[in-house]
C-alpha cells in the first residue's frame, strides 16, 4: 500500500508505489528523450488552540497544519538576514513544534516540511515578532504576495521584500479574498493567518478554513495563489501584482457537515487494523464505519455493499505489500480533498494514508471517499463507479556524456478512464473563467486489444502524439494510452491557464457509441467531475521547478557504469535542490530505454527512497548482454511536490549515439 491508487508512468515507467490491491496498470507515452529510444460514534475531544508564549517570552512556537496535522514535519528558522537560527526542529503528530528561541533581527522566516497525505510539500510563514507563528497553506500564501516570489526563493539570505508593510498588506489582500469563508468558520474578517489561534486536526475555526481550501502557489511570469474551494465550487486566481481572477462564497450546506466527527472514523478505523480479528469483528471493526452503499475497484474487480467491501479491505490489510500484513497500523487524519454536497448525503474525497507500526507511511489509494450514513461519516470507498484518475506530470532530461549537458524538458497530463464493458468513448473537458467548458481530448478502445484496462487517447493518426479533437477522425496509438502530452513553448501553456483560472477539474462524460454521441451510464451517471492531483508547470518555470540536480560523482560513476552480461554492480549517486526542496520517493537505473519499464529486461535496479533522502547507492542487475561505459544507460530519480505534481529527473549517457 504505496501512495497512489493508480500507476502513472513517465518516460521511463517507474516503479508502481500504490497498493497492490488497488493496482491499475496505465502506459507510458512521453515521446523519449535524450540518447534516443522508444517512445453514531463517540466524537474526539477538540484539541486545545496552541497558545501564545508569554509576552516577555523570545520564543516562537505555534503548529504546522494543512487542514490535517503535518506528519514526520521537520521546521528551520531563519532571521532577517539569512542566518539559520534553527533547523530540523521536529513538528510532533499532532502539528505542533517545540518552542524555538530566537537570536538575530526579525522578521523571522519559517519552513515547515513533511507529509500532507501522501504528498511530501513545504508550507512557510514570517513572524515579525516572538509568539505564535503557525504554519500553514494561508501563511505560506502570505509570505507570496508580501514576497513577490515563490516562498522557496526567499529561504536563503536577506529578504528585503518582506517587510511589515508587505506583510500587511498580503494579509489585508486574503483577508478581502476570503471574507465570506472567514465568517463562515467563526473567525473575524481581519484573523491573522500566523499569530491566530490553530487547533490542528480540530476541523474547526482555522483548521476548519484550512478545510475548506485548497491552496496552490505557482509561477505564470509572476508567482500567484489559487484557492479551490473543497466545500462547494469556486476558485479564486491572485498574483503578486494585484490580478484577481474568480471569486468564493461560502456554501451554506457546509456549515452543516459536522467535520470534526470524521475524527471518530479516524478511530475505529486504527482500532480495526489491530489485526485480522479486529478488523472482521462486525459491531467494531471495519464494518461499523463502511457505509451500505460502499463500492471499491480493484484492478478490474469490484465489492459492492458494506459487507463485501469490508472483507475486501480487510483481504488487502491482511495481504499489504508484498505478503506482508499491516496490522497493528494506524489511520492518519485524512485531509480532506473535496466535497460534493449536490446531493442527498454529501460525498468527499479524503487522502488515506496508514502509518505502520515501524513508523512508515502507506497511501492506500487516491479516489477514496466518505459520506454521511445515520448522522455519522462512513468510508464509501471508491469515489466513483468506474476507476477513473487525472494526473499532471513533468520531466527534466539531461544528457551529461558531452562537454555541454543537453536537457530536455516534458509535460503532460494523464487521464485513466476504465474500459468498461459497453464503454466506447470518453471525452475529458476543462472548465474556464470565460465561458463554457473546453475540450482536452477523446479516450476510445484500441482495435485488437484483447484486455485493454484503459481507454487510449484518441489521435490525429499514426505513433502522433496530437491529440484529436474530432471523435469521427483519428486513432489510437497502444491500449491503455493515457497520456495527454502537451505542447512546448507557450502552445500548451492556455490548456494549463484554464485550470489556473477556472478550476482544477474535469468533467468525463462517458458515450456507448464511437461517434460519442449516445450516453453511456455508470452508477446511474454518465458524466463525472473528476478532481486533477495537480497541474503541470507554465512553459517559463519549468527550468525553475524543484528538479534533483545530480552531484558530480554521480554523474561520472553513471558515464562510467558497465556491467557484464547478467552481471551486477552499484552505483552511488547524491544531490541537491538548488530550486526549492523536494520529497523524493524512487531512484532507479535502465539500460535498453526500450524495456526501461518496471520488470523490462532493461531495468537494471530500482529502490524507494525516504522523501529526505539526499543520496543512495543503488544494487543493479544486468538481465542481458554487457553493458559497455559507452552505451546507453539513465539514472532517475522520481518525487510528488507539494502541489501535486509527479516530477521526474532522468540523468543519461550515451556517447556511442550522436547527439
Amino acid at each position: 500500500m504505496k501512495a497512489q491508487a493508480h500507476t502513472v508512468h513517465l518516460m521511463y515507467a517507474r516503479h508502481s508505489l500504490r497498493a497492490t490491491a488497488l493496482a491499475c496498470a496505465a502506459a507510458a507515452a512521453l515521446v523519449a528523450s535524450g540518447c534516443g529510444g522508444d517512445g453514531g460514534d463517540t466524537p474526539t475531544p477538540t484539541p486545545t488552540p496552541t497558545p501564545a508564549p508569554a509576552p516577555t517570552s523570545r520564543t516562537l512556537s505555534g503548529a504546522v497544519a494543512v487542514g490535517a496535522p503535518m506528519s514526520d514535519g521537520r521546521l528551520r528558522v531563519l532571521d532577517a538576514d539569512g542566518n539559520v537560527v534553527a533547523s530540523d526542529v521536529t513538528v510532533a503528530e499532532d502539528g505542533s513544534y517545540p518552542a524555538v528561541t530566537l537570536t538575530g533581527n526579525g522578521p523571522w522566516r519559517l519552513e515547515a516540511c513533511g507529509h500532507a497525505g501522501v504528498e511530501y510539500r513545504c508550507l512557510y510563514a514570517v513572524a515579525a515578532a516572538p509568539g505564535t507563528a503557525q504554519v500553514t497553506p494561508l501563511t505560506s500564501a502570505a509570505v507570496l504576495l508580501a514576497g513577490q516570489a515563490r516562498p522557496e526563493a526567499l529561504m536563503n539570505g536577506a529578504a528585503a521584500t518582506l517587510t511589515g508593510a508587505s506583510l500587511a498588506q498580503a494579509q489585508a489582500q486574503l483577508h478581502t479574498s476570503l471574507g465570506a469563508l472567514l465568517t463562515a468558520n467563526g473567525l473575524s474578517t481581519d484573523f491573522d493567518f500566523t499569530a491566530g489561534a490553530l487547533a490542528a486536526g480540530s476541523r474547526s475555526g482555522y483548521d476548519g478554513l484550512l478545510d475548506a481550501l485548497g491552496v496552490n502557489l505557482g509561477q505564470d511570469g509572476r508567482p500567484f495563489v489559487q484557492f479551490t474551494q473543497r466545500l462547494g465550487g469556486g476558485n479564486l486566481f491572485l498574483d503578486a501584482d494585484g490580478t484577481r481572477i474568480g471569486a468564493l462564497s461560502a456554501d451554506a450546506t457546509a456549515a452543516s457537515l459536522d467535520l470534526p466527527g470524521l475524527q471518530a472514523m479516524v478511530s475505529r478505523f486504527s482500532a480495526a487494523l489491530a489485526g485480522a480479528a479486529a478488523c472482521a469483528q462486525p459491531a467494531t471493526g471495519l464494518r461499523s464505519i463502511v457505509a451500505d452503499t460502499a463500492t471499491l475497484r480493484m484492478e478490474g474487480n469490484a465489492a459492492s455493499g458494506g459487507d463485501d467491501v469490508a472483507a475486501a479491505l480487510c483481504a488487502m490489510f491482511g495481504h499489504g505489500d508484498s505478503g506482508h500484513a499491516v496490522w497493528g497500523a494506524t489511520l492518519q487524519s485524512p485531509a480532506l480533498q473535496d466535497c460534493d454536497l449536490s446531493g442527498a448525503a454529501p460525498v468527499c474525497g479524503i487522502s488515506m494514508v496508514l502509518r505502520d507500526t515501524q513508523g512508515q507511511l502507506h497511501d492506500v489509494g487516491d479516489g477514496m471517499a466518505v459520506t454521511r450514513q445515520g448522522g455519522a461519516w462512513r468510508l464509501m470507498g471508491s469515489r466513483w463507479p468506474m476507476e477513473l484518475h487525472a494526473s499532471a506530470e513533468a520531466q527534466r532530461t539531461v544528457r551529461i556524456d558531452g562537454t555541454t549537458p543537453a536537457v530536455q524538458f516534458d509535460r503532460a497530463l494523464s487521464f485513466e478512464i476504465e474500459a468498461v464493458p459497453g464503454l466506447a468513448c470518453a471525452k475529458v473537458e476543462q472548465p474556464t473563467n470565460f465561458g463554457g467548458p473546453v475540450t482536452v481530448a477523446y479516450y476510445k478502445r484500441h482495435p485488437g486489444a484483447t484486455q485493454q484496462r484503459s481507454l487510449s487517447l484518441w489521435t490525429t493518426g499514426g505513433m502522433s502524439a496530437t491529440v484529436s479533437l474530432d471523435p469521427a477522425t483519428g486513432t489510437t496509438r497502444q491500449a491503455d494510452d493515457a497520456w495527454v502530452l502537451l505542447p512546448a513553448d507557450t502552445a500548451g501553456d492556455a490548456t494549463i491557464r484554464n485550470f489556473f483560472h477556472g478550476g482544477r477539474n474535469v468533467t468525463i462524460s462517458l458515450y456507448a457509441d464511437e461517434a460519442c454521441t449516445t450516453p453511456f451510464s455508470m452508477g446511474g451517471r454518465s458524466s463525472f467531475r473528476l478532481p486533477v492531483v495537480g497541474v503541470p508547470p507554465i512553459w517559463s518555470s519549468m527550468e525553475t521547478q524543484p528538479w534533483a540536480e545530480l552531484d558530480a560523482a554521480g554523474k561520472a560513476a553513471l558515464r562510467a557504469l558497465s556491467l557484464a552480461g547478467n552481471g551486477s554492480g552499484s552505483i552511488s549517486a547524491a544531490w541537491t535542490f538548488p530550486n526549492g526542496p523536494q520529497g523524493m520517493s524512487q531512484i532507479f537505473a535502465c539500460s535498453r530505454r526500450a524495456t526501461c519499464g518496471q520488470g523490462g529486461d532493461g531495468r537494471l535496479g530500482e529502490a524507494d527512497l525516504d522523501v529526505r533522502a539526499r543520496s543512495a547507492t543503488l544494487a543493479l542487475r544486468n538481465q542481458g548482454a554487457a553493458i559497455a561505459a559507452d552505451s546507453s544507460k539513465l539514472l532517475g530519480v522520481f518525487g510528488r511536490n507539494g502541489d501535486g505534481v509527479n516530477l521526474q529527473t532522468n540523468y543519461t549517457s550515451c556517447p556511442a549515439t550522436p547527439a
